[in-house]
């Protein structure tokens, strides 16, 4: 990494890292509200924890370490201050942070929609959809292990990155900036995927049109995670400033709602029962004990069962059915009276 010379900023020794400070803990504490009472209500009332769940945990947690890595930014690497009043130990520290924080955004944002992913493969019976999902998960795995393998290679020797003065070969800011953009494009492609697939899939479904547009409202949320990465993607030119530790402010301010509202979206499609036990319309799963794949099996077979008193095989219907019961589970319509749907 090399020296930069710095000049005296006109506005002074200013600082925007105690706003950053509220930001990231305001979006982090809403985060983990919500991905507790998810795993509440998958473990408590619903008792169907699953592989989602497990990969939005992942994602809490790795989401918690970057807000911690941002706090060491702000109080001891200079994060929301001009370069020009830092010590040359404290740009160091806030270079060697800032590009571990790099890596975990990129392996929160991964984990996040792979949970989104495993969520729609819950309520999915197609085969052509199912695959696609699991192509865009592999999508995520892939390209997420090209950005950090890339990252982690930035420098050789790595220590070079954040140490100045060094020899070392390292990749130059156009393409450190453009390692930062390309994830942005590839987070808000797979944003509006994840948004825009309940329409399609919920289309030919027998469900109420109230639980359709709810589920399509509850994953259209991620529209707002995509506007958040547009943002940030377009403020990725701070990355190579010379004033970075000052620069690179609004870009972190854009990444933390990007992140921890992507959690929010990702947990509020798993949230609802926790309306309906407290409206006291949620039957207590001890008593019911219902099982998802027990629900899909016996609606499959009844299902399978009318179409030969009926005379036919109706394979298409019956993963209608199956789908159908999904959606209903999934959005806590199990245990609801015939009144209270």
């Amino acid at each position: 990494m090399k020296e930069h010379q710095f000049s005296r900023p006109p506005d002074g020794n200013r600082s925007q890292g105690w706003a950053l400070l509220s930001v990231c803990w305001a979006f982090v504490t809403a985060a983990l509200a919500t991905t507790i009472l998810r795993v509440w209500v998958r473990v408590k009332l619903t008792r169907n924890l699953g592989w989602d769940d497990h990969h939005m945990i992942i994602a809490m947690a790795t989401t918690i370490m970057g807000a911690g890595l941002i706090t060491a930014e702000v109080i001891a690497g200079g994060l929301g201050r001009h370069s020009y009043y830092l010590q040359p130990s404290q740009r160091r520290l806030f270079a060697a942070i800032g590009w571990s924080d790099w890596i975990q955004t990129f392996i929160t944002l991964m984990f996040t929609k792979i949970s989104i992913a495993l969520f729609l493969l819950r309520i999915v019976d197609s085969r052509k959809v199912r695959m696609a999902m699991y192509a865009l998960i592999g999508c995520l795995v892939f390209f997420t292990t090209i950005f950090v393998c890339l990252f982690l290679g930035v420098c050789r020797p790595l220590k070079a990155y954040w140490n100045t003065g060094m020899d070392a070969v390292c990749l130059s800011d156009n393409v450190f900036k453009n390692i930062v953009i390309a994830q942005g494009v590839l987070s808000i492609i797979t944003d509006l995927i994840c948004a825009a697939f309940p329409v399609f899939f919920l289309r030919g479904l027998q469900v109420s049109l109230r639980t359709k547009i709810g589920l399509c409202l509850l994953m259209g949320l991620g529209l707002i995670t995509a506007v958040c990465c547009a943002v940030r993607t377009g403020l990725s030119a701070a990355v190579k400033s010379p004033d970075v530790t000052w620069d690179i402010a609004a870009n972190v301010a854009w990444r933390l709602p990007e992140v921890n509202i992507g959690i929010v979206c990702a947990n509020a499609p798993a949230l609802r029962p926790v309306y309906l036990y407290f409206q006291g319309r949620l039957v207590s799963q001890q008593s019911t004990a219902y099982s998802r794949d027990k629900m899909m099996n016996s609606s499959t077979r009844k299902k399978g069962q009318d179409d030969l008193e009926n005379g036919h095989s109706n394979v298409t219907s019956g993963s209608v059915a199956t789908a159908e019961t999904a959606v209903s589970y999934e959005m806590g319509m199990v245990g609801l009276s015939r009144d209270a749907r």
